[in-house]
């Protein structure tokens, strides 16, 4: 069973945001597995293999946007298996201490940041893992500033090299879930 996370409300203490954003705001194709390109017109590659995070709601349920260079805790405590590029900046990958009936073990992923730990850092849950990274050099249709964070089970013994982008739907290694659970603020 995965535990509760503390991440909203880390996330605003962190980055020193008032008590009243109340959740997430999501467009069309931000969640978990849809197909929908949020930031330009068409479908995407692939599902979505996670959850875009660009806007919080405020108490009024106006968008805010996600503060610049806005620190970002991991889910849970855990170590840091794999740092790699991406097309916005860089991917933190996190292997947590909770396991499946059958020895998978949960991992994290927070793509498009600039990390501030390096692999095999021991990480804290009330800790920053990382920053959004602000990117410069992006085309028309790239997505402003945001945080990726996609979750799933990671198979015994698979290495944390196999970890990648546009291979993560089809790898046999990794079983994707979706995250919006972890992350809205509980009542």
């Amino acid at each position: 069973m995965i535990p509760d996370s503390q991440f909203f409300s880390t996330f605003l203490n962190l980055n020193n945001l008032a008590e009243t954003r109340t959740g997430w705001l999501f467009l069309p194709g931000m969640r978990f597995k849809e197909t929908q390109a949020w930031w330009k017109n068409g479908p995407r590659q692939s599902p979505h293999e996670g959850v875009d995070l660009v806007y919080l709601a405020d108490s009024s349920g106006q968008r805010q946007e996600l503060p610049k260079q806005g620190l970002l805790p991991p889910l849970w405590n855990g170590e840091v298996i794999a740092v790699f590029e991406d097309f916005l900046g860089s991917t933190v990958a996190v292997r947590h201490p909770v396991m499946d009936g059958q020895g998978w073990r949960l991992i994290s992923l927070y793509g498009h940041v600039h990390p501030l730990v390096e692999c095999g850092a021991q990480v804290s849950a009330k800790e920053p893992l990382a920053e959004v990274a602000c990117g410069t050099t992006r085309g028309a249709s790239a997505p402003p500033d945001h945080l990726h964070l996609s979750l799933g089970w990671l198979a015994p013994g698979w290495r944390a090299a196999e970890i990648n982008w546009p291979g993560l739907w089809s790898n046999p290694g990794i079983r994707l879930i979706d995250p919006l659970p972890w992350i809205q603020p509980k009542p």
